[in-house]
């Protein structure tokens, strides 16, 4: 039986506001024969906030473009777990995402971080649970680092979806290299879009008090130039094989038609996984 959250309104603006997009993606995808990503607890958290989803809807933003993102980084982060054995791993800005649910198997905890404002929110749908802990704060804060350096017995995976896009390029490439100096040997997936792809995406942006900033270049080069010690072990662009193997009939007729005539339409978007060498 489906579980009945008691109706909540969110308190939730700027950047916090936005993850009540993907939210809402992942519960358009339960209607479809074949949903991208199984997640009904996503529809049940809907139901349950007293929030004008119909926007979304009504400003045409692209459900499945959300769920195909996070069934790719599944895919990775699967790879990356079963291919390394059980550790943990630290999810920035998760707001209602199910990822545990569906990966914490695999990991020895999870630790989730997020803005206080967010972490209440999610505490108010997740209950507790031995493997996973919920931490308040930006990811950019150090308190958490130094609460968490030396409780690990194996260097962390780091996630962070949909996250880095809020911070400039200098705010990015000082914390993947405090990340490198707190964690030595740890590694990150994370998102992006290349610079001509992020000015389009804040051109359709639905929540106009939050502005996207981060790019990156083809292939992430940017991430070696900054550190050589910060290595890209994987790059996967738009329509890959096989990650986006099954998946590509779900886009847009011209998006499917770019990325298989204009070779740079493969950096519009990248999910990339960095090592942190020692």
């Amino acid at each position: 039986m489906a579980e009945v959250f008691k109706r909540i309104t969110p308190d939730l603006n700027g950047v916090p506001e936005t993850l009540l997009i993907p939210l809402w993606a992942r519960a358009q995808e339960q209607s479809h024969p074949d949903p991208i990503i199984v997640d009904p607890v996503a529809q049940q958290i809907v139901a349950a906030l007293d929030y004008d989803f119909s926007r979304f809807t009504k400003q045409r933003v692209d459900a499945e473009n959300f769920c195909i993102r996070s069934k790719v980084m599944d895919s990775l982060i699967t790879d990356i777990l079963r291919a390394s054995g059980p550790r943990t791993v630290i999810e920035f800005g998760p707001g209602l995402d199910t990822r545990f649910n569906r990966l914490g198997h695999l990991a020895e905890r999870w630790i989730e971080i997020d803005f206080a404002e967010v972490i209440a929110l999610r505490e108010r749908f997740f209950p507790a649970d031995a493997s996973r802990q919920m931490l308040s704060g930006s990811m950019l804060d150090q308190e958490w680092m130094d609460k968490l350096r030396g409780t690990m017995t194996a260097p962390p995976l780091f996630i962070a979806e949909g996250v880095f896009y809020f911070f400039s390029r200098p705010q990015i490439r000082d914390f993947l290299q405090r990340l490198k100096m707190e964690f030595p040997g740890s590694s990150i997936v994370f998102d992006a879009v290349s610079q001509l792809y992020l000015k389009l995406s804040n051109f359709q942006h639905p929540l106009r008090n939050s502005r996207l900033e981060f790019a990156l270049s083809p292939e992430a080069a940017d991430i070696p130039a900054w550190d050589p010690q910060m290595s890209i072990r994987n790059y996967i662009g738009f329509g890959d094989s096989p990650w986006y193997d099954g998946m590509m009939p779900r886009f847009a007729w011209w998006k499917r038609c770019a990325v298989r005539l204009l070779r740079p339409a493969r950096h519009a978007f990248m999910v990339v996984h960095t090592k942190f060498l020692n």
